[in-house]
């Protein structure tokens, strides 16, 4: 009695383990754990550095950073893209040289083809001679050349016309009956992989990444430092919003880049500045592009750190078979 297909994981249709060794497996599993709020970079942290930022600056994407260490990353990717730019467009050069020979070889092998079925000075063999008409053997006509089958075989296959449709329809039927012949196998098309950017990206979203898109925070530290629980680390810096004063922990922060003005979104929301456009602090009137949401830690408690606090990592609990 054959197998049933769920016994039948080993073949290459149904999967890579057998039905044995996939129970055999069973120790292997996956452990999902919540890290805590030190995990997170606070606000104000170079991403690159993750020290608290020197000349900080902020891209589109609200990330913060050291200017000084997004510009030498931005240096060195330039260099990077440009020499792999380089590469991509000598090898298309290649490939398009290549390209041109192919199709030369491939006009001149037709034109040959087309010239040798077609030449007027290739007749068609000599209608067959009468059985009265051959003459009979004799020592006179002995050392005359006779035509031997395969002289005449050879004649015959270069005066006869090539029939490109036949062919092809014979070659698509071989390819449908004896798929397995190493003639008619496919060939899969070359991917052609797609142009280096030129602009730099971004360290954290990998996004396109311009000087000019960068903008300089005004970032006010809190004069009392609040002691980290690592003893290691040394005192936690912590910084203002511009509006309130209070210390910007896991709150969540706009910057208005017209104005310069950081303040958090429980500030925002209470003087209606998002609905009203205009600056808290100097009063200026701003656009909703004008608004950008800088990237802040999360905090430990399970209510309000959601996904971004765990971690599923895939090991052996040991045992095994």
């Amino acid at each position: 009695m054959p197998q049933k297909h769920a016994k039948n994981n080993g073949s290459s249709t149904y999967g890579v383990f057998s039905h044995s060794e996939r129970k055999k497996c069973d120790f292997m599993g996956s452990q999902e754990a919540r890290t805590g709020s030190d995990s997170q970079l606070p606000f104000g942290h170079c991403a690159l550095s993750l020290e608290p930022a020197k000349n900080p600056v902020c891209t589109p994407s609200g990330h913060v950073y050291s200017k000084e260490c997004l510009l030498e990353h931005m240096v060195a990717k330039t260099a990077e893209l440009k020499a792999a730019r380089e590469a991509w467009e000598a090898a298309r050069a290649k490939e398009a040289r290549a390209a041109e020979v192919a199709k030369a070889d491939s006009q001149k092998r037709l034109l040959l083809d087309f010239e040798r079925t077609n030449d007027a000075t290739r007749s068609a063999p000599p209608p067959k001679k009468a059985r009265s008409e051959i003459p009979a053997y004799s020592h006179s006509n002995f050392a005359q050349p006779v035509p031997t089958g395969s002289q005449a075989m050879v004649v015959a296959e270069t005066a006869k016309t090539v029939d490109f449709e036949a062919r092809d329809r014979h070659k698509s039927e071989l390819a449908r009956t004896s798929f397995w012949l190493p003639s008619v196998q496919p060939e899969a098309a070359k991917k052609i992989p797609p142009c280096p950017p030129r602009r730099p990206p971004s360290p954290i979203t990998g996004a396109e990444l311009r000087a000019k898109d960068l903008v300089a925070l005004d970032l006010r530290r809190s004069d009392v430092a609040k002691a980290s629980q690592n003893a290691n680390d040394g005192t936690d810096t912590r910084f203002l919003c511009h509006v309130s004063g209070d210390e910007i922990t896991t709150q969540g922060v706009l910057l208005i880049k017209s104005t310069g003005c950081i303040v958090t979104e429980p500030v925002a929301e209470r003087l209606n500045v998002l609905k009203e456009k205009r600056c808290p602090v100097t009063g200026a009137a701003f656009r909703d592009k004008d608004v950008v949401k800088l990237k802040t830690g999360v905090s430990g408690y399970a209510a309000s750190g959601g996904a971004a606090l765990k971690v599923k990592v895939y090991r052996a609990h040991g045992g095994g078979a």
